[in-house]
């Protein structure tokens, strides 16, 4: 048992046997998880070359590893730079997102679409569908522009440009040295913007703490 101890601790010092929490992986099991996890990673860029990556949750699912271990191998490959981690996302180094012209310049389109719109921006599909990337593509697109935080989804129906919605914010701000509370009309007037757009406002204003709805008003906060 005292030699079994032996061979044990120095396998580990020599890095031929990995401990991770209370499992031990020879060496080659562990290059066999990493190979893995960097192919799996690859394999998921070329098939979807508009999204910045996998999330950890649907790759620890194609490996069907404990989290521990998981966490570990994935750290390693970061460490190593084979692998890049943004929030939940895993990547290739440098990031995953390979756009052909056509795709980069529609990616503009959408995003100077709503930017230039402001707080009365038109419908999505209305969007897509002037755009010279098939439907499938400009749906990935726009995902990838909420991802960046560059388009802001309130609503099912509705994205507003994120300097739009900062800039609502500051006004709302703002008008609470002259006037703490807000209704319905008098928003619409602030903004210029009709029911369809100013409930769903509101209720973003409300989530984001800025302000509460008491009754048919709204205390800024």
């Amino acid at each position: 048992m005292d030699l079994a101890l032996t061979k044990l601790a120095l396998a580990l010092d020599k890095g031929t046997v990995w401990r991770i929490a209370d499992t031990l992986l020879s060496d080659t099991s562990f290059a066999l998880l990493t190979s893995s996890l960097t192919n799996q990673v690859a394999a998921f860029h070329k098939k979807n070359p508009l999204v910045a990556g996998i999330s950890k949750e649907e790759l620890r699912d194609k490996l069907q590893v404990s989290a521990e271990i998981f966490s570990f191998a994935i750290d390693e490959l970061v460490r190593d730079k084979k692998l890049g981690v943004t929030g939940e996302l895993v990547h290739l180094p440098g990031g995953g997102v390979v756009m052909k012209d056509d795709e980069a310049e529609s990616k503009q389109i959408i995003e100077q679409a709503f930017l230039s719109a402001r707080l009365k921006v038109p419908s999505l599909p209305e969007v897509l569908a002037s755009l010279k990337v098939d439907r499938l593509r400009a749906q990935k697109i726009v995902t990838l522009l909420l991802r960046e935080k560059a388009l802001v989804k309130i609503s099912d129906d509705l994205v507003f440009h994120h300097s739009a919605l900062s800039d609502l914010r500051q006004r709302i701000i703002a008008l609470k040295s002259t006037s703490p509370k807000i209704d319905v009309a008098r928003f619409k007037d602030l903004t210029g913007v009709s029911r369809k757009y100013a409930i769903p406002l509101l209720e973003y204003l409300d989530r984001e703490r800025v302000t509460r709805r008491v009754g048919d008003e709204r205390i800024i906060l």
